[in-house]
């Protein structure tokens, strides 16, 4: 240790926990004073001045350098010093070698952002300017064009060290150079990507502790460059959104920026509608106390005018730019504001939870758009579904809170994920990209007094980046030097590998949260406990010793403690179904926008999932995904640093600074900066690019040039040879890059200097000679313009004596020719119309006649038969008369005559038939005499053509030729008839679901195995999974054999129907006498008048007649397909421009294959040497070997390749294999190999062995639940043409296949017919275009074509267990019944069939609503009835089924635009129906509507229905598809005037004498419908009465709701539920009867049961002790007819007995009613309800109920639900065992069927079981609800 030497004013370093700058104040006297860098002076001796406590300072390091790669002094005390210098001088940023250290200042400085710096910094090189971040931007974009490679940027810090503001600045000037290369005018992209930073700050920044703009989410943004250097677009890619913070802050911190910008933004009279009012008044704002910060002021703005009001608007202008309408932005607002008010909905403890004040539920509900009923519902009750009923039970205090806070995380989530997607479409990129910059803005490392899940996932992505950041800067970096041989000692450098290790590993961090996460009985406890045990020794991992819930971690950035509180939930981000479906169904088509997406857990493509999708593992994806797309980038990285955690301006904090440059590896980057050599390039780049400097070195060896080049440079420092490439510092890079401008801006001022001087000769000679050729053409223009002036004159003198002479000659001829042909015309029509009308007198004499004589033959013949009866009759009078005697005799002779007269009448009928067909062939001669006169026709029409040929010719007027001809008689041959509807080609998608072979087809020889076998030529094909084989190459649009009229001119000859092949080849139609035969004719379809379907024998099917002007063709198809086929295709051709032609060619119809081969049965294909042809291959299949023999060599390998069972990566990248079988039946089934990718599925003989056929997957793919088949577990997979059925062993593993498969399904783009896009392309349109598409496409209006796929994209698979018709094929079935439809005479039952099956099919719904929507589209006339009919079955649907919300839009749109259009019309009327219904809300139907209830809608008439009452009352009410049984109630109250405060009066279902109350949101409809369909034949009802009883004061009642209490009384009196002794209950007997019939008589009957409950005694209370078999003797022969007779014997002994029990109660009920006398109506009454008033459960509802614990003596008990408590009674007792008060009521509910649970609070729960579960939890819930709305009404 030597001395140093040191002089006044000089600087040293000071050792200390790190290296203290000082400053020399004074020396003398061997005394040295030193000024150290904390203000501290200290005096040392100059002798302990030694090197190892002091050290000079270097004179970088005293100056300060912009790049700390050029220090002097390497530790970190000269870092800091360094940084400190130029941070107080405002220099904040400072490099290290490419490497930007950014020191947040706290405070604007002056001129760093201003556009000269921008401008400066453009184009120029790094390092030739001080630091900035505009350098590493240019840098970045400059490297596009080098590289050719994409660029990103990381920018990393912790939070509130200025990354987002880096973000923008990085942003604006990438903006700015892109404007740069479009004439300095920014593009609407770039734009929109600036534009879209004040909605992502705004939405997903919040204040903390830390920083005052934190950013909450972390983003990466790629901005796409088009290869001039223009933006031209971008995508934002989010991570981890801190969801909870929309619900709950830490202290001092605040929510999302966007809730105070529209408390203090928004102004009146929207934010008046939307309640919104101070901050302080919305608890999600104000609990952690920062309601505003004075630090976000805005100091441009007045000190009154807080920042949030401006952010507000630029957010609102944001949005414009994104191109967000008004009415979206309001929708924003709207939910935002819902938000608010939700969050101040408060709960108490009564029963369960209970909502406080209903207002903020209300308002909340009201901007969500969703039922308040259902929303307060399902903050305060879980809902579940058991036995088909919807079952609730009640949450604690914490538990709704919970629920409260899980709706508006939910939301905001979906709403910011919205906005992400919303500006990644507005900034899509439209055309090919040529390369990309990212920005890397993601949260910064956060360490607060509590952290949680969220700082988790945060702290866990910054180490990855560190990571990212050590492999580029310290690993890669030093391997590649190793390699390349490089001069090299390796640096130390912290590596972070380890801490990963512990989060990622398997057991680690983790894992083990997902793990406990997917655990139902899973608990933050349990999983502290697994953490602690699985990685307390891991030097990363904390465990803290003290027992608490918490862990650490060591990371990069120092010790952080998490606590584990709310981990598992958060991580599992579970919201209820009944939450996410209350969302789905909200009327805001914004808000199921959101959650459209969303599954429900109870859906099936979500059961019995192994893998949960958690959030952490959702991140963790996410993560590995962002850093794929960095590793493939070239990166720079910004390193942002604070100064202080105050955030105040000019205070540099040593420690905390030091602190983040020890944990990011700042020293060992400098070092490794300064000593390395960033900039490397292949030794042929170098020469590539610098060759201008590398002229003057003659060597054609790379290598050789670049080394002996920079050796002349005289720098050996800073750079080294590699083997493979050239190592230098970034300094001398850029010397090369000034040195190969300079050269080559010479050179291109050179080039410009001689091009010039060529261009400049060019112009002055092509002058020259421009003007000797003006010349030129002046002097030909003066010559001509001379001779054209003579020329003129002498022509006029002649013009005026040959037009004088002219016309009186033409005058002369014109007269004359006009006369010609008027005359000749004349004659020619004459003898037309004469001979015309002289064929049609003709023609109807003849057949007058032969009519007049077929009827008057038939006459005749039937007198005589009337005759010849009458004679019979009269002859056997006569005969009987005569003969009574020989009555035998004559009954013989009468059997003999009747059988000669059968005979008789048998001959008349063959001779009347035999007449009927002389009478069709004369009129088949007929209809020959018709074709002969078409023919003449024909040939008068060839004839007047060529007249008017000649008339055009002499240019005479086309008003003669429409006097004497009317086109118009001939229009019918003009038009087309009905046809198969050709365009719904859109309606499917590709066959995709076999392998997608490359299509081959050629002619090849063919030949079976076997040598008796010889070749053939056929044409072959190969497509999809088969290989077709054909006679011939279908090079047609269509073939085949038809029926056809004999074509010779004789009768006979025309008559004759003989097959014929036709061929249909463009236009022409040939036909051959058989296939390959001779060709008989042709027809020109362009020739055509008209294509008929119909022949005049309407017996005749599958006709078709071809109409030309020389003939009619007679057709007739072998079936109905072919037919309309054929008709089809003809139709197209005659109607379609030879242009389009080539659309029409038919796809080739396998069912013309002679012979096909299934890829999937292929096991071979190999080359075979054959002695009879060359080229031979054969192809193995599981029965049978092919033979083929191609042209040559090329086309055989060619053949081969296709048809070799493929192998590719699909199966090395599989999410799932193994070998499961493929099963056909029982018997049939192959074991295969099979791959799942996330492409589909492929399968394999064997592992390793030949592919036999691929599954792809996509969206409509239907995977079944497993189920036990044919021995195994099979799952069916539903692709396009067929289904897959697979099989497993066990269950778990087909729940695991067929799981997985679903997983791929589910992550396909939802797959979207054009006709889909069309609904949404319609709703924007102006009217004018709306009927363009219209009548462009005919998928949208009607027609009565019949479609050929369905208008929508539809699942695969059956339509349902019960039909295993396809659905695609079951939709387009239906809408050939809708053809059907409108002349059905009972369209009732025809819509009842289609709404049953849409029951059975679900998934129909859509398309049939699509389906009607068409057929009511464009209609000409809308009032026809079968437009009506149309509108009444859409009617139905309405009423019926609820379409998705896309149908539903669309369906709004048609009802609108129809009733805009048609007003006044029949179908207007039903068009406001229609709008009605949806606007009243109609719901999804539980049953098909009753027929009465589908007539009255076809009607728009409401149906009327009664409702009963006690004492046989009955009240009749209209009901509508919409009314509920709520506003059913209500209506029947008003009714009866009956103004019940609290009482609770209900529907109930009544079956005979049971009761089923109807809840308050079921329809009235679905309950009549319910009556029609399930409960044919019985006693059924809609009941009205009393449910929950509150009040009863008897004396001060209403009348008529004391009549209510009276009956309920006495009904639980006839149900034995009122406990008395049978005196007491037979008096109350006779009151009743004294109250119904009067005074006691005999006459009067009554049944006892109806007042009064008999009971029998129990079997086992009157059997023997012996038992029931004693007596029976021994077991044996007839024991089972003795149990018979004994059970019969106990059944009649019971009758018997119950029969006296009846009769005595009648004797004693009788003899007091007879002391009842006189007693009037209302003394009777008041006289029973005195008597059961008394009881303490009067007004309860009672239910027999069976305890299952033993804490009661009995098991059957009451249980007596009232409005204050729950009671427990012995059954007929009086006492209650025990009440139990709703505060002491924790919860209740089914915990299964028949079983009902009662939680009470500091008691074991009380179980029972009863029949009555749903009946006790309704009135329960009734009785609750009610005594909360009376505390809140007395608050």
């Amino acid at each position: 240790m030597g001395l140093i030497e040191v002089q006044q004013g000089g600087y040293l370093w000071v050792k200390g926990d790190i290296w203290l700058p000082g400053e020399v104040i004074s020396e003398s006297s061997g005394t040295v004073t030193i000024k150290i860098d904390n203000d501290e002076v200290v005096k040392i001796p100059s002798s302990e001045l030694t090197s190892d406590k002091y050290s000079v300072m270097h004179g970088s390091s005293v100056r300060g350098v912009p790049d700390m790669s050029s220090l002097g002094d390497l530790h970190e005390g000269a870092i800091l010093y360094n940084l400190k210098q130029r941070y107080f001088s405002n220099e904040i940023y400072t490099y290290i070698g490419s490497i930007l250290v950014a020191v947040n200042p706290y405070k604007p400085i002056s001129g760093l952002y201003s556009n000269e710096n921008l401008q400066k910094y453009s184009d120029a090189y790094l390092g030739e300017h001080d630091p900035h971040i505009y350098a590493i931007a240019n840098e970045a974009f400059q490297n596009i064009w080098k590289s050719g490679e994409s660029q990103c940027v990381l920018i990393s810090g912790e939070s509130g060290a200025g990354k987002t503001e880096s973000t923008k600045m990085i942003l604006d000037f990438l903006s700015a150079q892109s404007a740069k290369k479009t004439d300095g005018e920014k593009s609407q992209i770039s734009s929109r990507i600036l534009s879209s930073s004040p909605i992502l700050e705004a939405f997903g920044n919040a204040k903390t502790v830390y920083n005052h703009n934190s950013s909450r989410f972390g983003k990466f943004i790629q901005l796409y460059f088009s290869s001039e250097g223009e933006i031209i677009g971008g995508n934002i890619s989010h991570y981890l959104l801190e969801k909870n913070r929309a619900v709950g802050q830490n202290p001092s911190e605040r929510n999302y920026h966007i809730f105070y910008q529209l408390l203090v933004g928004m102004v009146d009279p929207l934010k008046s509608k939307l309640g919104l009012t101070d901050p302080k008044d919305f608890r999600y704002v104000s609990d952690a106390g920062c309601v505003r910060d004075p630090n976000l002021e805005d100091s441009l703005q007045s000190k009154m005018v807080v920042k949030d009001k401006s952010d507000y608007r630029e957010v609102i202008g944001a949005f414009e730019v994104m191109g967000l309408s008004q009415e979206t932005v309001d929708e924003i607002q709207t939910i935002l504001a819902g938000v608010l008010h939700l969050g101040n909905v408060k709960f108490y403890a009564d029963g369960g939870a209970q909502v406080e004040d209903k207002a903020p539920v209300e308002r909340a509900a009201e901007f969500l758009n969703v039922n308040v009923e259902q929303l307060t519902e399902g903050l305060t009750h879980n809902k579940r579904v058991m036995r088909g009923e919807t079952f609730l039970s009640p949450l604690t205090v914490e538990q709704a809170e919970t629920s409260r806070d899980s709706i508006p995380m939910a939301v905001y989530s979906r709403l910011f994920d919205w906005i992400i997607q919303r500006i990644n479409n507005r900034i899509k990129p439209p055309k090919a990209i040529h390369s990309s910059i990212g920005v890397l803005d993601i949260f910064g490392f956060e360490n607060f007094s509590t952290n949680r899940f969220e700082q988790f996932n945060i702290n866990f992505a910054n180490e990855k980046l560190q990571q990212y950041f050590n492999k580029h800067i310290f690993s890669l970096e030093q391997l590649e030097y190793n390699q390349e041989g490089i001069s090299w000692t390796d640096i130390d450098w912290t590596d972070n590998a380890g801490c990963i290790d512990l989060i990622e590993r398997k057991m680690g961090v983790l894992s083990i949260i997902d793990e406990e996460s997917r655990f139902p009985k899973g608990t933050d406890k349990s999983m502290l406990d697994k953490l602690h045990g699985a990685n307390e020794r891991n030097e990363f991992y904390i465990k803290p010793k003290v027992a608490g819930t918490d862990f650490g971690i060591r990371h990069y950035a120092g010790n952080v403690v998490y606590n584990t509180i709310g981990f598992l939930e958060k991580n599992r981000g579970s919201f209820r179904d009944d939450l996410i479906q209350m969302l789905k169904d909200s009327k805001s088509d914004f808000i199921y926008d959101l959650f459209e997406g969303v599954k429900l857990a109870t859906e099936s493509g979500n059961r019995g999932k192994k893998k949960s999708n958690t959030v952490a593992s959702q991140f963790k994806e996410s993560l590995t995904s962002l850093m794929q797309t960095l590793s493939s980038s070239n990166p720079y990285f910004v390193r942002c640093v604070k100064p202080n955690a105050q955030k105040q301006a000019n205070d540099f904090r040593n420690e905390m600074m030091i602190n983040q440059l020890r944990y990011s590896g700042m020293m060992a980057t400098v070092v490794i900066r300064k000593s390395g050599f960033p900039v490397r390039r292949l030794y042929a780049d170098f020469t590539s690019r610098y060759y201008p400097l590398l002229a003057s070195i003659y060597t054609k060896v790379d290598k050789d040039k670049c080394t002996l080049y920079l050796s002349k440079l005289d720098r050996p420092k800073e750079w080294q040879a590699g083997k493979t490439k050239i190592f230098m510092k970034e300094s001398l890079e850029n010397s090369l890059e000034q040195s190969r401008i300079a050269i080559l801006g010479t050179a291109a001022v050179m080039i410009q200097k001689h091009w010039r001087a060529v261009m400049a000769r060019r112009l002055v000679q092509k002058r020259l000679q421009d003007i000797i050729k003006i010349q030129s053409m002046i002097r030909a223009h003066i010559y001509r313009k001379n001779y054209l002036r003579t020329r003129a004159a002498a022509l006029i003198f002649q013009k005026y004596i040959r037009g004088h002479l002219g016309r009186q000659i033409v005058a002369e001829i014109w007269a004359e020719k006009c006369a010609l042909l008027e005359a000749e015309i004349k004659a020619q029509r004459d003898a037309f119309e004469a001979r015309r009308l002289e064929m049609e007198r003709l023609r109807k004499e003849q057949q007058e006649q032969e009519a007049e004589r077929i009827r008057i033959q038939m006459e005749e013949e039937e007198a005589e038969r009337k005759r010849q009866e009458e004679e019979k009759i009269r002859r056997e009078e006569q005969e009987m008369k005569e003969a009574m005697l020989r009555l035998e005799e004559l009954d013989r002779q009468r059997k003999e005559e009747e059988k000669q007269a059968e005979e008789a009448r048998r001959i008349k009928e063959e001779e009347e038939k035999k007449e009927l067909e002389k009478a069709r062939l004369a009129q088949e001669e007929l209809m020959d005499d018709e074709e002969a006169l078409n023919e003449a026709e024909a040939e008068m029409l060839r004839h007047l053509d060529d007249l008017d040929e000649a008339i055009k010719d002499a240019n005479v007027d086309d008003q003669y030729i429409n006097e004497w001809w009317d086109l118009d008689e001939y229009d019918e041959y003009s038009g087309s008839g009905d046809d198969t509807i050709s365009e719904f080609g859109d309606s499917g998608i590709e066959d995709d679901e076999v392998s997608t072979r490359a299509v081959h087809s050629g002619y090849l020889q063919i030949k079976d195995a076997g040598k008796l076998s010889r070749w053939k030529q056929k044409y072959c094909l190969l497509q999809g999974d088969s290989l077709l084989i054909f006679n011939g190459k279908q090079d047609y649009l269509k073939s085949g054999t038809l029926m056809k009229k004999g074509g010779g001119k004789g009768t006979l000859s025309r008559r004759n129907w003989l097959p014929r092949f036709f061929v249909l080849q463009n236009t022409i139609l040939t036909y051959y006498d058989s296939e390959g035969g001779e060709s008989k004719g042709k027809i020109n379809l362009r020739h055509a008048i008209k294509i008929l379907e119909h022949s005049l024998d309407k017996n005749r099917s599958n006709y078709i007649g071809i109409v030309t002007p020389e003939r009619t063709y007679e057709l007739i198809a072998e079936d109905e397909t072919e037919h309309k086929s054929w008709l089809r295709m003809l139709r197209d051709v005659h109607h379609t421009p030879d242009q389009d032609l080539h659309l029409l060619k038919e796809e080739i119809n396998p069912r013309n294959a002679v012979a096909s081969i299934e890829l999937l049965e292929l096991e071979s294909c190999h080359r075979v040497e054959d002695k009879t042809e060359s080229h031979v291959f054969c192809v193995i299949t599981n029965d049978r070997i092919h033979y083929f023999a191609a042209s040559d060599s090329e086309d055989m390998f060619r053949w081969i390749d296709l048809l070799s069972p493929q192998e590719d990566d699909m199966k090395h990248s599989s999410l799932l294999s193994g070998y499961i079988s493929l099963v056909k039946s029982k018997l049939i089934k192959r074991k295969v190999y099979v791959s799942l990718t996330d492409k589909g599925l492929e399968m394999y003989k064997r592992r390793d062995g030949a592919a036999v056929g691929k599954i792809s997957l996509h969206s409509l793919c239907v995977v079944t639940p497993p189920e036990e088949k044919y021995g195994e577990f099979c799952f069916n997979v539903h692709v396009r043409k067929r289904s897959y059925l697979f099989g497993c062993k066990s269950f778990d593993e087909a729940l695991q296949w067929s799981d997985e498969i679903n997983d791929v399904i589910a992550g396909k783009d939802q797959f979207q017919t054009k006709t889909e896009k069309l609904f949404v392309e319609l709703r924007n349109l102006q009217a004018d275009e709306i009927d363009e598409v219209y009548r462009s496409n005919p998928i949208l209006r009607y027609t009565k074509k019949p479609i050929m796929a369905p208008i929508l994209a539809l699942p695969y698979g059956p339509s349902s267990p019960n039909n295993p018709k396809r659905i695609q094929d079951t939709a387009v079935d239906m809408y050939k019944q809708f053809l059907l439809y409108d002349g059905t005479p009972t369209p009732v039952e025809f819509i009842e069939g289609v709404l049953g099956q849409l029951f059975e099919t679900p998934h129909l719904i859509d398309e049939l609503y699509c389906q009607l929507i068409k057929q009511t589209s464009y209609v000409k006339d809308v009032d026809n009835p079968r437009n009506l009919r149309y509108w009444m079955f859409l009617l139905c649907l309405i009423a019926t089924f609820t379409p998705s919300r896309k149908v539903l839009r669309y369906l709004k749109f048609h009802i609108q635009r129809s009733t805009q259009r048609f007003s006044g019309t029949e179908m207007y009327k039903s068009a406001v129906y229609a709008e009605g219904l949806l606007g009243a809300g109609v719901k999804q139907r539980e049953f098909i509507p009753a027929r009465e209830e589908l007539k009255k809608i076809m009607f728009l008439r409401d149906m009327p229905a009664v409702v009963q009452c006690y004492g046989g009352w009955n009240c009749k009410i209209m009901v509508t598809p919409t009314l509920t049984a709520r506003v059913a109630v209500a209506r029947l109250l008003s009714g009866m005037g009956i103004k019940s405060k609290y009482n609770k009066y209900a529907l109930f279902e009544k079956h005979v004498d049971t009761y089923k109350v109807i809840e308050d949101h079921v329809l009235i409809a679905d309950v009549l419908a319910k009556f029609e369909r399930k409960h044919v034949g019985e006693e059924c009802c809609i009941f009205f009465k009393l449910f929950a009883v509150v009040e009863f004061n008897i004396s001060s009642c209403d009348p008529l709701e004391l009549v209510f209490l009276y009956e309920l009384s006495c009904e639980q009196i006839r149900r034995g539920m009122f406990p008395s002794d049978k005196v007491s209950l037979s008096e109350l007997a006779a009151l009743r009867l004294q109250y119904l019939h009067g005074d006691y008589s005999p006459s009067k009957e009554y049944k006892v049961s109806d007042v009064f409950k008999v009971t029998v005694p129990k079997q086992q209370e009157r059997r023997p002790s012996g038992g029931t078999l004693r007596g029976l003797g021994t077991l044996g022969k007839g024991t089972i007819r003795k149990l018979k007779d004994l059970y019969q014997d106990t059944e009649r002994e019971d009758e018997q007995l119950l029969v006296e029990q009846e009769e005595k109660a009648k004797a004693t009920i009788d003899d007091i009613w007879k002391s009842k006398n006189g007693l009037s109506k209302g003394a009777a009454q008041q006289e029973l309800l005195k008597v059961v008033t008394r009881w303490l459960a009067f007004g309860y509802g009672i239910f027999n109920v069976e305890l299952i614990d033993t804490r009661f003596r009995e098991k059957e008990l009451w249980l007596a639900v009232g409005h204050n408590d729950v009671a427990i009674y012995s059954r007929g007792k009086s006492i209650p065992l025990e009440v139990y008060t709703y505060d002491s009521i924790v919860g209740f509910g089914a915990t299964e069927e028949n079983v009902f649970k009662i939680t009470i609070e500091g008691q074991s729960p009380l179980e029972m079981t009863t029949p009555d579960f749903l009946e006790i939890s309704r009135l329960m819930k009734t009785y609750i609800s009610i005594m909360v709305r009376r505390k809140q009404n007395n608050r």
